[in-house]
């Protein structure tokens, strides 16, 4: 419990990618108490279970089945239907995002007050450190930096790039009055192994 404390971690935000870690933790603190949190697959996983609380066990979804990424997008917004009530935010990396891009157009169509904060490494992350593991070229899990924020504008959603934790400032004032979908495009570094990965994975499993 206390190195997952916020004062326990150094922030690696450096203006280009913002530390994980430090945007969940200040997520954590913006959100309302009455929210569902979705998540996807991935190597980001261990953050928004960490530093994300929600007040039931009705509130939490991990959209996980058979190890499968881009389901989130979609349960996310069933959630929202079902649950008009509390803010249901999904959790998503950028390669579950391209795997669901369809399901976007349907949350702007419905106008669901939602929040998506897609994780981008510009990577399938769990690829890239296996693959680092295993003394492996990480090139076949990298491709080219997706702008999740201007797609999510194309479609007629919000989108914000966050670089910085001062990036969040339109989704500060979005989140006093939610209207529609609100997408995060959070850049991250995808050398910046997870915490819980680090300490699952063994040295000599994957050689």
């Amino acid at each position: 419990i206390a190195e997952h404390h916020p004062s326990a971690r150094v922030d690696r935000t450096d203006g280009k990618t913002v530390d994980p870690r430090a945007l969940m933790v200040t997520l954590e603190r913006l959100l309302p108490r009455e929210r569902a949190v979705v998540q996807d697959s991935g190597h980001f996983i261990g953050w928004p279970t960490i530093y994300l609380t929600v007040p039931d066990a009705t509130s939490y979804i991990f959209a996980n089945d058979f190890m499968v990424v881009g389901l989130a997008q979609a349960m996310a917004f069933g959630a929202a239907i079902a649950r008009p009530d509390r803010l249901t935010v999904a959790v998503i990396g950028d390669g579950g995002m391209m795997m669901s891009l369809g399901e976007l157009d349907t949350i702007v169509r419905y106008k669901a007050p939602m929040l998506i904060v897609v994780m981008n490494d510009s990577a399938y992350g769990i690829e890239v450190h296996l693959l680092a593991q295993a003394g492996q070229s990480i090139e076949p899990a990298l491709f080219q930096d997706r702008d999740f924020a201007a797609i999510a504008r194309a479609a007629g959603a919000r989108g914000v790039t966050v670089r910085t934790l001062e990036d969040l400032a339109p989704f500060e004032e979005w989140l006093a009055a939610p209207a529609g979908p609100m997408v995060l495009d959070c850049k991250l570094d995808p050398r910046l192994r997870a915490d819980w990965f680090s300490q699952v994975i063994a040295p000599d499993s994957w050689m």
